[in-house]
């Protein structure tokens, strides 16, 4: 049952990376955006209004830098392509949809499935890690984004300036945190799996 619960959700996703990320549909801006559209809904019935919302705000210092260069090719007529509006506003509205889409089915794999897969131990406690981190990861994306709000040495006149130091800052602290909290789960689990199994 455990197999055909993960065979289905691995074949939902590569059928959404291949229609939407890799295939037919990638360059149709209406189906990119009915695909966004659709995934916030289901990440909204999934998780709630506020952490698709805090998903959304994650996503949008790298929308908007994407949204930067894709203007400046566009108007500059970079390698003398002027396609560059479209094929940015693509990966715009790809972005979050395929990042939204990816975490509403790794949520559908619960640690007991992972437990009754047929791999060794060690393979095991790796993905129980990885699953572990995401979950983390998205818990301490608010505290660490009030944290800088607060912070006054982050303050500018500028307030482009302000969100980009925010978020570069929020993008590290995220990073350097869950590389530690995994370092410590992998660490930990394969203790209590040498001592206690």
């Amino acid at each position: 049952m455990t197999m055909l619960k993960l065979g289905a959700l691995a074949l939902m996703t590569g059928w959404f990376f291949w229609l939407f990320v890799f295939g037919p549909l990638y360059s149709h801006l209406i189906a990119q955006g009915s695909a966004l559209a659709a995934v916030l809904l289901w990440s909204n019935l999934r998780f709630g209004r506020r952490e698709t919302l805090s998903l959304l705000k994650f996503c949008l210092p790298f929308v908007a830098f994407l949204l930067a260069f894709g203007l400046i090719f566009h108007f500059t007529r970079l390698l003398g392509r002027q396609d560059w509006l479209k094929d940015t506003t693509v990966k715009c509205l790809v972005f979050p949809s395929s990042l939204t889409f990816l975490k509403i089915m790794l949520s559908y794999v619960t640690y007991l499935d992972i437990l009754r897969l047929p791999l060794s131990m060690n393979r095991r406690i790796e993905m129980i890690t990885v699953k572990s981190a995401f979950q983390k990861g998205a818990r301490t994306l608010k505290r660490f984004s009030w944290y800088l709000n607060t912070y006054s040495g982050l303050k500018s006149r500028h307030r482009i300036r302000y969100a980009m130091t925010k978020y570069a800052c929020l993008i590290i602290a995220l990073y350097l945190y869950l590389y530690q909290e995994i370092e410590n789960s992998n660490r930990l689990l394969k203790n209590r799996y040498r001592h206690l199994g």
